[in-house]
């Protein structure tokens, strides 16, 4: 246990049985938190799915399935030449979840998040649906300083500002902007990925009224990822004291993100989300992120939960090469 209430510490996969003796897996780097150590970075697990509210169901099961992949890799990141073993990594185990409790559970995870960010830990929350990200900014924001400011830059093919829906994961971002005292703009609020025929006109305009930026696929398409992270990371910083980044695999393309529960065509591509992550990973402002909606039960060969684990992995490169 790691002292921390609502916080159960979880066995951790082993490594590969593979021979190479050159080779370093990630399940040799990242340790079990022992609930007082200082780390650079943890994996937190929330499987909780009760904000779904289609039949497409599984997301509950994306902690498991993501850690599964992320232990399986190496410690040593190709593209950027940059080695994970002298970072300083820990699992810091899985909120216990009311299965029933909506309500409930996101207390906890508030609760959790307001407790592990106190701790300077940089903290990649696994979900779990998107609901979820509500409370764990909560959290984040009870650790700002007073009067404090948090910008966000989400990845998502949904705005997420519905209200009136009671309990369901397409209200975390019209909920963050109504934290007591404002602590999260809409000015400072970026959503990227935002695509389909799943809104209508009045969420357009709802969200121009809270003063949200957002950017389509087709607008990555025609600027480039590097030009839309410069520009997101500027909007999001903008005056503010903190940054998170949160991720919805659903704002990947279904051909690479099939496992989850609102998959849709014409996404955004796996290399772009890498770059973003990355990008976003080495301002000095970010404490943290979180990557929802991972259900393994409707992936096909494992392809989401590995390209999840990609995420963390691209995030922790982040962190390292940190400007």
């Amino acid at each position: 246990m790691t002292g921390i209430r609502y916080l159960c510490s979880v066995p951790l996969p082993a490594a590969p049985p593979f021979p190479d003796p050159n080779l370093k897996w990630m399940s040799n780097v990242v340790k079990q938190w022992d609930g007082v150590s200082k780390a650079d970075a943890g994996i937190l697990g929330i499987p909780f799915d009760r904000g779904v509210v289609s039949h497409r169901q599984g997301a509950r099961f994306g902690p498991k399935g993501v850690r599964e992949a992320f232990y399986s890799n190496t410690d040593y990141c190709v593209d950027h030449d940059v080695c994970y073993s002298d970072m300083s990594l820990v699992d810091l185990g899985d909120v216990e979840v009311d299965v029933k409790g909506y309500q409930e559970t996101h207390k906890r995870v508030e609760s959790v998040a307001e407790k592990l960010y106190s701790t300077g830990i940089k903290v990649m929350a696994i979900g779990g649906d998107h609901s979820l990200t509500s409370p764990i900014i909560k959290g984040v924001c009870r650790n700002l300083p007073k009067g404090g400011k948090l910008g966000v830059i989400d990845f998502d093919s949904h705005f997420d500002i519905r209200s009136g829906w009671g309990e369901n994961s397409g209200l975390w971002a019209r909920e963050i902007l109504e934290i007591e005292g404002r602590p999260v703009d809409g000015r400072n609020l970026v959503q990227i990925g935002v695509h389909g025929y799943v809104y209508s006109r009045y969420y357009r305009e709802q969200v121009k009224r809270y003063g949200l930026t957002s950017y389509t696929p087709l607008d990555i398409r025609r600027k480039g990822m590097e030009e839309v992270i410069d520009e997101a990371l500027e909007i999001a910083t903008d005056g503010v004291d903190a940054l998170y980044l949160s991720v919805d695999i659903d704002a990947v393309d279904q051909a690479f993100a099939p496992g989850t529960n609102a998959p849709f065509p014409a996404g955004l591509y796996p290399q772009d989300l890498l770059v973003a992550v990355f990008e976003i990973a080495r301002h000095p402002l970010v404490k943290g992120m979180d990557l929802m909606e991972i259900a393994p039960p409707l992936d096909v060969n494992d392809m989401t939960s590995r390209l999840g684990a990609e995420i963390l992995l691209y995030f922790l490169c982040g962190l390292k090469t940190k400007k």
